[in-house]
């Protein structure tokens, strides 16, 4: 509305847009609010995600390298494995072999 129409208006006219726009001006600053409340929540559940990424890769880290432990204990059996075998001078199976180093040794 131009000013000089605001002029020309009564008392109780100005008063009820005054009241109005308050009436405006609080449904914004409540929707302000739960917009802000809504954003804090997500950016907290950006925050869980990350680390819980962070989780993951740290458990897909260690993994991989029990992994690389199990792969070179298995290559040191078969190592100490083919050592029995040659030392013996015989074919024993391995599963044999291991049992006979495993009742040397207590």
């Amino acid at each position: 509305m131009k000013e000089k129409d605001l002029r020309h208006l009564k008392r109780v006219e100005l008063l009820d847009m005054l009241i109005e726009q308050g009436r405006l001006v609080d449904a914004q600053a409540e929707e302000i609010k739960k917009l802000k409340e809504e954003r804090e929540e997500l950016n907290r559940k950006l925050e869980d995600r990350r680390i819980s990424l962070e989780k993951a890769g740290s458990i897909a880290e260690a993994s991989l390298g029990i992994a690389k432990v199990f792969a070179a204990a298995e290559e040191a059996a078969k190592i100490y494995l083919e050592n029995l075998r040659e030392k013996s001078g015989s074919e024993i199976p391995a599963g044999q072999a291991l049992e006979d180093a495993m009742k040397e040794s207590t």
